[in-house]
């Protein structure tokens, strides 16, 4: 059994990480599916297709038997830059470069099914990517020149400024529901969310020169890495005022995966690297006949998760780790500070509160069109830039819009499409640890389809 699960997992990875995705919640995706993401992710309390579940398993009473299937062209535009703060300056050890990453376009397929069977219990599962985070700098930002032959003479991978820079991360869940109807107003759920994800990095070998990891030879180039877990989400709707209101609240397990070995030496924990706990609650209005609002709150907990959370390097007065602390842990061979330690240094990311609000107007019986915005401010902390170079996971504000034409048929079936704008953002600060000042921005642009068949 643990085999067939573990063949499943990977067969879903590949699918979905074939190239790899870049989310935008930190490093969670906005929204699960086409049409949740057309209305700012939003899908608490709004049962729009089969993929509501992975957001709310209660939601699986309300979608009838439904085929759900959505592809997704992602486009993020990133920029990262180390050096001096100016040109006299001595600071960073030399470091001096500045990148934008490569790998553009990715896609993103999801899937799901639910089914009643009978008047109470319904069934489903899906088929998600949960997010991601990819960076392919072709000039290496984390490598000093004057300290390149030292490290080419110690043999050290990925530390030439001419070594290709970057991370590959992509998380798969497969939420299993069961959902049950405690009356026509109320209803609960439970998924188990079956996870699997994959892992590179390269070119952060100077790092490893500075002796600051547990296992340098574990910590950079080392190709891909494959982890397995399981969480648990539960969830509970309910609809108020003539079904005119709906009220969902959701919470998720932290998923726990095993080790990504490979990188034994860059992860807390040995190659620890679990998702983090979320958990929200949604409100969906009919203001009139044609138009609900929906609005959703959801808390992503990283700092919980070693990898994610713990300090990473940063300003000598801030809460991350200091250049004279990295110099004292590179000098003690047992500093429990070393990266792949329990307490190793992570990417010093904060808890994320995301605000989601979407506008689904029904045009005609057959066309709905939606608007949505969604707000979270970035996780990365102003004085612990260092390691967010990698995995900018920065931007802020999303703005999307879309659409479902219910077309008729031998087989009725739902053609939906989104479009998502992801603004600007930038963070930037000196006196950074080892490369003095870091400055990196990201935005985004989402085209998704997706086609649905309700039976």
């Amino acid at each position: 059994m643990k085999d067939i699960l573990k063949r499943s997992a990977t067969a879903a990875l590949v699918v979905l990480a074939a190239p790899s995705a870049y989310a935008t919640n930190g490093y969670f995706l906005p929204g699960f599916g086409v049409k949740s993401q057309g209305a700012g992710g939003v899908g608490i309390a709004v049962q729009a297709d089969a993929l509501s579940q992975a957001a709310n398993p209660a939601n699986a009473t309300q979608t009838g038997m439904r085929v759900d299937l959505g592809l997704s062209l992602f486009n993020p535009e990133r920029k990262s830059k180390t050096g001096p703060e100016s040109p006299a300056s001595e600071g960073g050890f030399g470091f001096n470069a500045e990148s934008q990453s490569g790998n553009r376009l990715y896609l993103m397929p999801d899937m799901a099914f639910t089914m009643p069977v009978n008047e109470r219990l319904s069934v489903g599962v899906a088929v998600v990517g949960n997010g991601g985070m990819n960076t392919t700098y072709k000039e290496n930002i984390f490598a000093s020149p004057g300290l390149a032959p030292l490290a080419a003479a110690a043999g050290i991978a990925g530390s030439q400024p001419d070594s290709s820079l970057g991370v590959d991360l992509m998380q798969v869940i497969a939420p299993v529901t069961a959902a049950y109807k405690l009356s026509d107003q109320h209803s609960i759920g439970a998924s188990i969310n079956l996870a699997a994800q994959r892992f590179k990095a390269n070119g952060i070998g100077q790092f490893a020169f500075f002796g600051i990891s547990s296992d340098p030879e574990h910590m950079t180039n080392q190709g891909y890495d494959y982890s397995y877990g399981a969480g648990v989400r539960l969830g509970w709707l309910g609809k108020f005022a003539n079904d005119r209101v709906s009220l969902g609240a959701t919470w998720a397990s932290k998923t726990y995966m095993t080790k990504l070995d490979k990188y034994r030496g860059l992860f807390a924990e040995q190659g620890d690297f679990d998702i983090p706990e979320t958990y929200g609650m949604g409100l969906a209005v009919k203001a009139t006949e044609t138009l609900t609002v929906a609005a959703d709150v959801v808390r992503i907990k990283y700092s919980d998760v070693a990898a994610i959370g713990n300090p990473g390097p940063g300003t000598a007065t801030g809460s991350g780790v200091s250049q004279s602390e990295i110099l004292l842990l590179a000098l003690s061979p047992s500093a429990a500070g070393k990266l792949g330690n329990d307490e190793g240094m992570g990417f010093g990311w904060k808890d994320m509160t995301v605000y989601k609000l979407g506008l689904i107007y029904a045009a005609t019986p057959d066309l709905t069109l939606r608007l949505g915005y969604n707000y979270g401010k970035t996780p990365v902390r102003n004085d612990q830039l260092v390691f967010s170079a990698l995995a900018p996971g920065i931007v802020e504000r999303h703005y999307s819009l879309g659409f479902t034409k219910k077309i008729k048929g031998e087989i009725d079936w739902e053609l939906s499409g989104t479009y998502m704008y992801v603004a600007n953002n930038t963070q930037e600060g000196c006196a950074q640890a080892v490369v003095d000042c870091v400055s990196f921005s990201m935005h985004q642009h989402v085209l998704g389809v997706g086609f649905g068949v309700q039976y």
